[in-house]
């Protein structure tokens, strides 16, 4: 318990403390959102162009630095927390460049896909890597019962797949103010109890900074938002929650866990698929969340929402199929 304190009160105090000066010191060298594109009949974001973004940059090195001295410094480094450190620290990185391609070349386009692929790759090999020289049991159960695979060559493919998979769905739930950070609080708040009820005290630690981190970051990234996270923290909240879900042994949970971000990326893919082939919508518009907005629960565009009321609804929703997974798999 102390050390699931510690890390919460380290991860939110640091992060309140550096967030402020890292967003004002942004808006100096205009490191900042430059459009909100959401459609020509989406909702208006124009208000939200020149606010200051890439605040994964604040709050990420907090759970990095914190983690790697509290860790030391209680003897809570395993294998487990380290792997999933590096895979945060990479797709963080990836996001960071990402970011930076957008705004200093004015890009709508940031990181090329290959590239930007390739590191993802690279990520979950390093990780897999750190957890093969702590030998790590590689056994993949499968879904329904059918059975589990011990193999490292499929641990390490689907590592890969549940990496680049899950990295995305986090930035693309990353469109409102504060939707990202809050539900992810809660699947890392799932997370925390899942590593507390196995003991395993360096993946507690880590989730632990992370909530604290993110409830910070939540401070200035409720709406109306002075920051956004950026790919540089969506990225690697997503890397983060996939690596959770391998590292104990909880795979698939993440379909219940990480329900509001696997829903966000299906929407995308979806309507993609269905305009591509029948040039029609099925949403009003994808991410799904930007339905919520324009015509909240019913899609009745009279009746839109505000964030607030997204963002409460989504929150609620994770929250809801977290508990639905304790109660179906303890």
């Amino acid at each position: 318990m102390t050390t699931l304190l510690l890390g919460l009160l380290v991860g939110l105090i640091a992060t309140v403390l550096v967030v402020p000066r890292l967003r004002d010191w942004f808006k100096k060298i205009k490191v900042q959102q430059l459009v909100m594109r959401t459609g020509g009949n989406g909702p208006d974001h124009a208000a939200k162009a020149g606010t200051p973004t890439m605040g994964g940059a604040g709050f990420i090195p907090v759970v990095v630095l914190g983690f790697v001295i509290l860790a030391l410094a209680t003897g809570h480094a395993a294998p487990t927390g380290w792997a999933t450190l590096i895979a945060i620290i990479v797709f963080a990185l990836v996001g960071g460049f990402d970011d930076s391609i957008k705004i200093f070349n004015h890009r709508d386009e940031g990181f090329r896909f290959l590239p930007k692929l390739t590191a993802q790759i690279v990520a979950a090999l390093l990780a897999m890597l750190v957890l093969y020289l702590g030998k790590f049991d590689f056994v993949l159960a499968l879904p329904f019962g059918l059975g589990e695979i011990n193999s490292v060559v499929v641990y390490a493919l689907f590592t890969i797949f549940w990496l680049v998979g899950w990295s995305n769905a986090t930035n693309l739930t990353d469109g409102l103010d504060g939707l990202a950070s809050g539900t992810a609080i809660i699947a890392y708040v799932a997370y925390l109890i899942i590593a507390l009820m196995q003991g395993d005290m360096s993946m507690v630690l880590l989730d632990a900074l992370m909530i604290g981190a993110l409830l910070g970051f939540l401070v200035f990234n409720h709406y109306p938002a002075t920051i956004f996270m950026g790919d540089t923290g969506s990225l690697a909240l997503g890397a983060g929650l996939a690596m959770n879900a391998l590292v104990l042994h909880r795979e698939w949970s993440l379909i219940l866990i990480g329900f509001v971000f696997m829903v966000e990326t299906l929407t995308v893919m979806i309507q993609v698929t269905s305009y591509h082939f029948f040039k029609k919508r099925v949403f009003l518009m994808t991410p799904i969340h930007h339905s919520f907005e324009k015509g909240g629960l019913t899609g009745n565009t009279d009746k839109p929402w505000n964030e607030w009321q997204v963002d409460s609804f989504f929150w609620a929703v994770g929250l809801i199929v977290a508990v639905l997974y304790f109660i179906l798999f303890k």
